[in-house]
């Protein structure tokens, strides 16, 4: 079976960040996909933008072609999506290019979420945030077949009446977090992104507002209680060439900082070099840049 890549990063082991492992770049590569809204009903259409990234960072000749895939995952299986997504008769056309705007099936909730489907297997469980994803296949010429996994806004499983009604009552769903300009360091001391000395060592520094990491109602099905959580927040990094310290970095759900940081040893060669971060809260909400710097000699 061909690697299947993951645009989502939700505090799940079978959900990993997007990207090599490494960080850099060699091969064309979806890094991230951007749903607005990241969370909506069965059946709502929403608008899709892929992050596509090169190794010589420029863009990508051919369009993405966007497919959802209608097999839900064996209750058997850790794979984040079931292997029939990357069978043809299992997926539906949703578009092609950068970005696309395209609807989940009007029986989401069913084949992915908790309602009983109608053949009778079991409701499949949510992940850690209570979230249920429908995948989105993502195709570009020359990467890897690469799935998001698309938020879907459904109603809690086996709850008594009087939380189902207080859950729909007091849940917001997601709003996509904001990535604020990235800024570095060199030596202690600001510096500029758009042009690095070689083989420098690069302090960069990811920041969101504070109200990006959002507070959501959260049901905990062993206990039957409602609580109030707070999103974590991930950054995924990646670079065309050079080192990065680490390709993920961030803050969990009780952490209150809203920075992380990164350090970037830039190539000992001159030339351009294209940094992209991927922030994503943990209830799949997505943002994104890119920056283009020239390392001079």
């Amino acid at each position: 079976m061909k690697r299947l890549a993951i645009a989502v990063a939700l505090g799940s082991a079978c959900r990993p960040d997007l990207g090599p492992s490494d960080g850099l770049v060699t091969k064309p590569a979806i890094l991230a996909v951007r749903a607005d809204p990241p969370e909506a009903r069965p059946g709502a259409s929403a608008t899709y933008t892929a992050l596509v990234a090169l190794p010589d960072g420029t863009a990508a000749s051919s369009p993405v072609v966007w497919r959802f895939c209608t097999a839900p995952k064996p209750l058997t299986t850790d794979n984040a999506v079931a292997a029939a997504c990357l069978d043809a008769t299992s997926l539906v056309a949703a578009g092609s290019g950068s970005s696309t705007v395209a609807s989940t099936a009007l029986d989401a909730c069913s084949l992915f979420g908790p309602e009983t489907p109608a053949r009778g297997a079991r409701p499949r469980d949510p992940d850690d945030t209570g979230g249920y994803y429908q995948p989105l296949r993502a195709d570009l010429t020359g990467a890897d077949p690469t799935f998001y996994l698309v938020r879907l806004l459904c109603g809690l499983g086996s709850a008594a009446a009087d939380t189902v009604a207080e859950f729909a009552q007091r849940y917001v769903p997601n709003a996509n977090p904001h990535l604020l300009p990235l800024t570095a360091d060199v030596n202690g001391a600001p510096a500029s992104l758009s042009q690095v000395h070689a083989g420098a060592q690069v302090a960069l520094h990811a920041s969101w507002p504070a109200g990006d990491a959002e507070t959501y109602v959260d049901f905990d099905p062993d206990a039957q209680t409602l609580s109030t959580r707070r999103e974590s927040m991930r950054v995924a990094w990646n670079v065309t060439a050079g080192d990065l310290a680490a390709q993920s970095t961030g803050r969990a759900e009780t952490d209150l900082a809203t920075s992380t940081d990164n350090t970037w040893t830039a190539p000992r060669q001159a030339g351009r070099v294209t940094l992209w971060v991927v922030l994503r809260d943990s209830r799949g909400g997505t943002d994104f840049a890119s920056y283009d710097v020239t390392v001079t000699p």
